[in-house]
């Protein structure tokens, strides 16, 4: 079953994975992760938000992003900050 992401704007996209996975991936470069490393973690999380998006058909971006962080914090907290803040970061 394919679920959808609901923006803040109100539009509904597709989940992307590659998007998550990328985002993911930065956040722990950022972190100072070894890209091995950032791949592996990254794989592994987008492997658990998918677990958990299995049967829902529409979620928020923020409830994407928190259950991302969740799990993201679990390897790196540091990465993690960074993934729920990157817009206030940058």
């Amino acid at each position: 079953m394919s679920s959808f992401v609901v923006k803040q704007s109100g539009v509904d996209q597709p989940f992307d994975e590659r998007k998550l996975y990328a985002s993911i991936f930065i956040s722990l470069r950022i972190a100072n992760e070894s890209e091995k490393t950032a791949e592996v973690i990254a794989g592994e999380v987008v492997t658990l938000l998918k677990r958990w998006l299995e049967n829902k058909t529409h979620v928020t971006s923020h409830d994407v992003r928190n259950h991302t962080a969740t799990h993201l914090k679990d390897y790196n907290r540091v990465a993690a900050y960074v993934y729920t803040h990157h817009r206030t970061l940058s």
